[in-house]
């Protein structure tokens, strides 16, 4: 993702981890199995939940540091980020 994308995703304040499993699952398929755009998803809900979950989602596929900085705002240390991610993209077989 360019730096331009990436400035519209809202820096989700909850882990993956914190997320209904279902809700990340929904996302997802539409997100990876779908193939919409993470724009198309979050201008497709004007809820705030739904938005801070696509995009965590859309964090589930960019570089380890990217998804750190962007993720400043959850009150977790970076492992556990990483951690929690990695089970989150083996879980939805991202992977």
């Amino acid at each position: 993702m360019s730096e331009t994308k990436t400035d519209e995703i809202l820096h989700p304040t909850q882990c993956f981890c914190e997320f209904p499993v279902e809700e990340l699952r929904n996302w997802a398929q539409k997100r990876y199995r779908e193939h919409i755009s993470t724009m198309d998803l979050l201008r497709s809900t004007g809820n705030a939940h739904e938005k801070e979950v696509i995009s965590a989602v859309a964090l589930l596929d960019l570089d380890e540091g990217t998804m750190l900085s962007l993720m400043g705002d959850v009150n977790m240390p970076e492992h556990h980020l990483i951690h929690c991610r990695l089970q989150v993209r083996e879980m939805l077989g991202l992977d």
